[in-house]
């Protein structure tokens, strides 16, 4: 049991494994990552509906929200941003891994009468004769990629933006980074049943790695007839690093801001958002 215990609380190498995408695929793990999409209250799967209209009218404003606007929404989960941008007059595409979520976000376009393009496809690997004027990645998903998978999404950013076009999305501060603490925690039925319909015992460890600002929550679940793990890391970011990072990916006008409401940016605060804008054709 000593062993067995020492195993489970090993820290593991940084991006040693990435399951992300079982998040979005698990039946029941799904259901649950959809219902706190849609919990209008909270800041999980989504922000809070509060925050979230602020953000649209953000949006909105600032690029010009119009029937000629293309938009795509890299993550798009139930279609909470899509619904509102289409309403605003733009075409609008979103892309998911969660069946379930698109779902959701076809159901409630259909309600409301609005077409709105919904794709079953990991933003990783789109590929689409479509191109964009504006792709937006909302709730800081860009920090739990891990380098080549921030590369990957560069690439198909890049690939489909059109000229002048922008790429908006959020990350997670350095300044965040200092509040993590290493902890570890066990249960029956952690996080409520969360992680499965059927009885479990679950263990959950955060690890610091200082020298990649990254740090990683751990869920090890142990069900009667299986064991999962699941990893869900997270990089912190100050501006000059992002800044770096999208200068390589063939980014060079970038701007800075609070977060997607526009506000000014603040070192103190636990996330920030950037504005990337492909260059404009010259002929």
């Amino acid at each position: 049991m000593f062993e067995e215990l020492s195993a489970i609380n090993a820290r593991p190498c940084v991006y040693s494994e990435v399951t992300t995408p079982a998040l979005w695929t698990d039946q029941h793990i799904s259901g649950q990552m959809l219902a706190a999409h849609l919990n209008p209250d909270v800041d999980q799967s989504s922000y809070r509906t509060e925050y979230l209209e602020q953000v649209v009218a953000w949006i909105i404003a600032r690029f010009g929200v119009r029937a000629t606007l293309r938009v795509a929404d890299f993550g798009c989960g139930p279609g909470l941003y899509t619904t509102r941008l289409a309403r605003a007059g733009a075409s609008v595409t979103g892309l998911d891994l969660s069946s379930r979520s698109l779902d959701h976000a076809t159901s409630l376009a259909r309600t409301g009468g609005l077409s709105v393009r919904y794709l079953r496809q990991d933003y990783l690997t789109y590929q689409d004769d479509e191109r964009y004027d504006l792709i937006i990645l909302v709730m800081r998903d860009y920090c739990a990629l891990p380098p080549n998978g921030r590369r990957a999404l560069l690439r198909t950013v890049r690939t489909h933006l059109d000229a002048g076009g922008s790429f908006v999305f959020d990350v997670d501060s350095a300044s965040a980074f200092t509040h993590v603490r290493e902890q570890a925690a066990y249960g029956p039925s952690l996080m409520d049943g969360f992680w499965s319909h059927r009885p479990y015992f679950g263990f959950h460890n955060t690890y610091r790695y200082e020298r990649e600002n990254v740090s990683l929550d751990k869920y090890e679940i142990f069900e009667a007839e299986r064991k999962r793990v699941f990893f869900n890391w997270v990089r912190y970011f100050t501006p000059e690093e992002l800044i770096d990072e999208l200068k390589e990916a063939g980014f060079t006008d970038v701007e800075v801001l609070g977060d997607l409401t526009g506000s000014p940016y603040d070192s103190e605060a636990p996330q920030f958002a950037a504005v990337v804008t492909m260059a404009s054709s010259s002929c």
